[in-house]
């Protein structure tokens, strides 16, 4: 038994060295890193073509319908498309959409092709850019693998899935490659590398010039000061000279193409335009940035979640992971900025300069939402993506081996992440699914309803998720009616012409609550069929609701007439029915129409107004006749209405810019009698 047991023994030994053998050099690391990697990319397609399907929001959705608006319109930027923010979207997830819209009809398929395209480029460019850093090239392979395996849940969404800052993150890795190429390279190529910046770094300022200047030149001009600062400055700060006329160039043509462009779209402001907040909401989003930091290195357990399951204890490692993270991120960056390699100083000095920018908006401003700090994560991915990285490569010192093996274990834990299914993290989660969505979608379907309108949320993402068999347009309920919401929506969805037939209203409960049928049904009819679906209440009407429905069409083919009304929108004035008009007092002032806040178009126009007017002594200004738009704060054009016995005020005015909300106003000034009876709007 002694001696059989022997070579037992020994064979044991000899496949323990063997295997310790074999992930001790550098080719047995490089296969383990390349065999993570290889799982994850295949786990990160099946998320993009299965999983993502589940929480796939109109958001997202945005490509797929942006991408039909180009093919439809045979325009690169749509003129009917309502851009937010200056947000041009020049390099964008349509992209890869919209050639595929030549041969196959608009669906999830195509996003997930597209997206999957996307996440193999954003993947190649942070393997480019672990080249910078210090890391061994199986460290550079499993840095590659930690974020295929999409981290947390809120990375994998923001970079893989909705994809807007996996953009982020591939455009600051190719400018910081490029750049340091620039500064690097013999004088026989960096002209290549200069040209290939400028390049870049126009196309993403044409895009957004305010996120540019914050994402990649604010950044890209701390790691040129981290690289210059020290011995021998002025040879450093000689090469930093390219990459700034390259970037400051390409910054300045940029902004010139975004501005002439959106001389030529629709531009609306949305929730972007950052306001700085008091010094308690300063504090308390400081807190709420916490939050979202864990959130994105999986550190926050899901509430009520029971501790003692697997999930539980894979929760408390995930929890332990994300603090130890963040002050390994902390100190990697701080280390890099003070190292004696210019090549890692001056990545360093640049994760330093995105970190700190985003941490202060984030602190700061109005820009996070703090009733989601997970959700208002997103801004803060970038850099959280970057650091992790560089955490991944950094140099494993055999005289710190507590730091060496912080480094590998972090990285394996980060590796494996969708590997366990259970992770609510994981891409290949079950939580993912959303059965009830489905069965929506297949409902309707079965209806036989082809053409429709409801919430932003729902509208988008079940016309691409059916395959654009229904086609969903987003409203919002304003006064008691549907109105269309001009965000990322096509001004052409909401025109009579659209769709002949039949229409639908899906509305969920708030929308209900906010509906005023009576004025529905004095507008547009009475629906000829009612059910609920799934959780959402729909409403059949027998003809194309925008045909009927006030302030839907932006088009003035014919001129628009608005009549005095005892019901008109009015803050002074009486009715007088056998005038049929309007009628102020001497001492009266205010109001005596406004609205009806339409939307309009670029072009020039004419209104003109009914009004007349009475005064002691006579020829006394009793009124004045506008225009406006937003609110009353830009006034197109404005007339003064005199007691001289004239009847008719015309203003003639032009929309450079399409506008949603026209007012055209009739205010008393209380010097004498006004009467107003009505007014006429008609295109020049």
């Amino acid at each position: 038994m002694h001696s059989t047991a022997v070579p037992h023994v020994r064979g044991e030994k000899r496949w323990r060295a063997g295997v310790t053998g074999f992930l001790t050099r550098e080719r047995g690391r490089t296969a383990v890193a390349s065999v993570l990697l290889v799982i994850n990319v295949v786990l990160l397609i099946t998320y993009l073509f299965v999983s993502y399907k589940g929480i796939f929001h109109s958001d997202s959705s945005v490509k797929n319908l942006l991408a039909q608006e180009m093919h439809d319109t045979a325009r690169f930027f749509p003129p009917g498309w309502n851009y937010v923010n200056k947000d041009l979207m020049v390099l964008f997830g349509q992209l890869g959409i919209f050639p595929l819209l030549f041969f196959f009809d608009n669906s999830y398929t195509l996003y997930a092709i597209s997206s999957s395209v996307v996440a193999l480029l954003i993947l190649a460019s942070a393997g480019w850019f672990t080249g910078l850093l210090d890391g061994r090239p199986w460290q550079r392979v499993l840095a590659v693998a930690v974020l295929a395996g999409g981290i947390s849940g809120g990375v994998a969404e923001d970079v893989f899935g909705q994809a807007a800052y996996g953009a982020v993150v591939m455009f600051t890795c190719l400018v910081t490659v490029l750049a340091w190429k620039v500064m690097s390279t013999a004088m026989a190529r960096r002209v290549l590398w200069c040209a290939l910046l400028f390049g870049l770094v126009t196309l993403i300022t044409w895009s957004n010039p305010q996120r540019s200047a914050a994402s990649y030149l604010l950044p890209l001009f701390c790691g040129l000061a981290a690289y210059a600062w020290g011995g021998e400055w002025k040879r450093r700060l000689q090469r930093c000279v390219p990459v700034v006329v390259a970037a400051l160039g390409g910054f300045a043509a940029g902004a010139v193409l975004s501005v002439l462009t959106l001389t030529r779209v629709n531009n609306n402001a949305g929730a972007g335009a950052a306001r700085w907040l008091s010094f308690d909401g300063m504090a308390a989003n400081v807190v709420h940035t916490g939050h979202a930091l864990m959130g994105l290195l999986g550190g926050v357990p899901v509430g009520g979640g029971s501790v003692t399951t697997a999930a539980g204890l894979y929760a408390a490692v995930r929890l332990l992971a994300a603090l130890v993270l963040l002050v390994m991120i902390g100190r990697r960056i701080m280390v890099m900025c003070a190292g004696p390699g210019d090549r890692v100083r001056f990545v360093g000095g640049l994760l330093a300069g995105l970190s700190l920018c985003f941490l202060f908006l984030q602190a700061t401003t109005t820009i996070p939402d703090i009733n989601d700090p997970v959700s208002a994560a997103r801004y803060l991915t970038p850099m959280v993506v970057l650091g992790v990285m560089a955490v991944v490569c950094s140099p494993l010192d055999a005289a710190a081996p507590l730091r060496s093996l912080l480094v590998v274990g972090m990285s394996l834990l980060l590796a494996t992440s969708s590997v366990v299914s259970f992770n609510p993290g994981s891409m290949i989660n079950p939580g993912w699914q959303n059965p009830q969505r489905d069965a929506l979608v297949a409902e309707l379907k079965t209806l036989g309803l082809r053409y429709g309108y409801a919430n932003y949320w729902n509208a988008g993402s079940l016309t691409v998720l059916s395959g654009s068999e229904i086609r969903i347009r987003q409203i919002i309920i304003s006064s008691g009616l549907p109105l269309p919401m001009r965000h990322l929506s096509s001004d052409r969805w909401y025109e009579p012409e659209a769709w002949q037939g039949e229409t639908f209203l899906l509305l969920n409960d708030t929308d209900m609550a906010a509906m005023d049928w009576s004025a529905m049904t004095r507008h547009a009819g009475a629906p000829i069929r009612e059910s609920r679906v799934g959780n959402l209440h729909l409403y059949v009407f027998k003809h194309n609701i925008a045909r009927d429905l006030p302030n839907w069409s932006n088009a003035l083919n014919a001129p628009y007439h608005l009549s005095a009304a005892p019901d008109s929108a009015k803050m002074v004035g009486r009715w007088v029915d056998a005038e049929g008009a309007l009628r102020t007092r001497v001492g009266e002032s205010g109001f005596l129409q406004y609205g009806p806040y339409r939307p309009l178009r670029r072009g020039t126009y004419q209104v003109t107004y009914d009004v007349t007017g009475s005064s002691e002594p006579t020829g006394q200004v009793v009124a004045v006749v506008d225009a406006s738009v937003a609110g009353g704060t830009g006034i197109l054009g404005s007339a003064e209405v005199r007691a001289d016995g004239r009847t008719t005020h015309t203003i003639q005015f032009r929309l450079n810019q399409p506008v949603t909300d026209l007012e055209l106003r009739v205010m008393a000034t209380g010097s004498g009698e006004v009467a107003y009876r009505g007014l006429t709007l008609s295109a020049r």
